[in-house]
């Protein structure tokens, strides 16, 4: 009787979990049918739909992950990548989430990070070319930012030794507006010395005779 029960619960569970399953592999369907069709909001509410039935699955968080970066919303992407990454042992689908987190390091401006996650996703499939190319772009681009970087520090300390070398060849301006303000001080002085009002000049008076 025990048997027959445990019998029974076990086919409800086990319908029950294709159902479920079925539901989630419906809803990432229609996701990437919206995604195709760039409407991104309509694959997000179907991705976050698969999420609730499926929380650990890493196809739920790549799937997002590639909606916000068509959106723009890079810094959400990266978060959705690492989440994607930390559910995944399969190197195919880490070599697609790194090449992508690469891209999206890229949009960001941070080359660095773009270069450290291309080399991950040559390490889960070395024989990828489009990320054998991207990591080579993002190598020069890291170069031409040094290069740059050196050049900047290299014209500031110029500029600067340039500065020091006009600050002891003349005057500061505090120095000239003090000069000036002293000589004019100076002038003044003496026209108030020119300008004074000289004696009146009364005729002579003349002589009693």
């Amino acid at each position: 009787m025990k048997t027959k029960k445990f019998i029974i619960l076990f086919i409800l569970l086990y319908s029950l979990c294709c159902e479920t399953f079925g539901s989630f592999r419906k809803d990432i369907n229609q996701g990437n049918k919206f995604f195709y069709k760039k409407q991104y909001d309509k694959a997000q509410q179907k991705y976050d739909s698969a999420e609730i039935k499926k929380p650990n699955s890493s196809v739920v968080y790549y799937n997002r992950a590639n909606n916000f970066y068509k959106q723009q919303l890079y810094e959400q992407a990266i978060k959705e990548y690492q989440k994607s990454l930390g559910l995944t042992k399969d190197k195919n689908l880490k070599s697609k989430i790194f090449y992508n987190m690469g891209n999206t390091y890229l949009k960001l401006g941070d080359t660095q990070k773009a270069k450290e996650s291309y080399k991950q996703a040559l390490i889960n499939n070395p024989y990828d070319e489009d990320t054998k190319y991207n990591l080579q772009y993002a190598l020069i681009e890291l170069q031409n930012q040094i290069k740059n970087t050196r050049q900047q520090e290299k014209n500031n300390h110029q500029k600067n030794k340039n500065q020091s070398e006009k600050q002891q060849r003349y005057m500061s301006e505090q120095d000239v507006q003090r000069l000036i303000e002293s000589v004019v001080q100076q002038q003044k002085d003496k026209l108030k010395d020119v300008l004074k009002p000289q004696k009146p000049k009364l005729p002579e008076v003349e002589k009693d005779w």
